[in-house]
This record gives structure tokens, sequence and C-alpha cells, in this order.
């Protein structure tokens, strides 16, 4: 029979292996590159500091020298002609364009038709028209173009006489503020 095994009181103890207790490598080294890389950003930085501030100083010579070139009358006219403007553009949107009545009659009035007078009362908003047509036919034609258009509110057709070949009449529109404010 064999004899039973005997294990040695010494146990073999795993060794780790060894490492640094210090600082690894890489890490170092990656800091020594942003290290690097932000001393490089800094210089740029302060040398692109200078040269703008070179440049402000420069325009601002420039401007200078212009202000001192415009003479007193030249700021004087620049001036009265700021105030002008600023001032058409506070009366230029309730200002009357009264053209624009024509225009409309121009571009909406039947070809048989003839205006002879016309009176245009921008208090109620109203035209006041007289014209001749070579009929009856003619003149309801013309107050319904008159009625379709979107700046006029209502036409009202007046006093319709028969003179020979012709019709005499009158229109009287109302409009909107549209029809004669600049637009």
């Amino acid at each position: 029979m064999e004899a039973p095994k005997t294990f040695s009181s010494v146990s073999k103890t795993k060794r780790l292996p060894s490492s640094n207790l210090g600082v690894p490598k890489s890490f170092i080294f990656g800091s020594l590159a942003f290290l690097l890389v932000a001393l490089a950003f800094y210089l740029f930085l302060s040398g692109y500091a200078k040269v703008a501030q070179s440049q402000i100083k420069s325009l601002d010579r420039e401007i200078q020298d212009m202000v001192a070139s415009i003479s007193l009358e030249e700021v004087e006219k620049v001036i009265t002609l700021d105030a002008q403007i600023r001032g058409l553009k506070k009366l230029l949107p309730g200002h009357y364009f009264v053209s624009s009545a024509f225009d409309f009659l121009e571009n909406n009035t039947n070809p048989n038709i003839s205006f002879r007078s016309l009176k245009l009362d921008t208090r109620n908003n109203v035209l006041y028209l007289e014209g001749v047509s070579p009929d009856l036919r003619e003149i309801s034609i013309q107050s319904a173009a008159f009625s379709q258009h979107p700046e006029i509110n209502d036409v009202v057709l007046r006093d319709i006489n028969n003179v020979g070949d012709s019709f005499n009449f009158k229109l009287e529109l109302s409009f909107s503020k549209s029809l004669i404010l600049i637009k």
C-alpha cells in the first residue's frame, strides 16, 4: 500500500505581477500634450488680440480723419435732411394720394362711358361722377363693375336722363380710405 501523501505546510502563493505604483506614462504624455496645445492656443490668441487692437486703432484714426474732413455745413445739411425724412415717414401713411382715384377710374371705366365731371369728398369717402353713355346697358355694366371692386363699399346711380342719342347719369361711389392712401 502506498503511503498517503503529505502536503507541506508551505502553501504556494500566487504572486501578482509587479506594477508601478507611480503615474502611468500615457497620463504624463497626455497632460504634456494638453499643456502644449493650451500654451500654443494662448500664444495665438494673445497675438491675435494685438493684431485686432492695432486694426481698431487704425480704423479709429481713419474715422477721426473722415470726421475732421467733413465741413460743418455738410453736417447741418445731413441733419436737416434726416429730420425731413423722419417727418415724411410720419406724414405719408396718413396722406391722401388723390391721383390714385384717377388711376382707379382709368383701370375700371367701360370704354363706352365718358365721365364729364368728378368730385372727390375725402371727409366722407365719396367719389361723385357725372357721365355720358350711349345706352342704359352700358350704365348698368359700369355700375356693376364699380360695385365688384374691393375698395368700393357702395354704388348709387342717380339722375339718368335721355338726351338725344345718349344718356346722362350720376354715380356716387363710397370707397374705403385705402383707395386714396399711399400704399
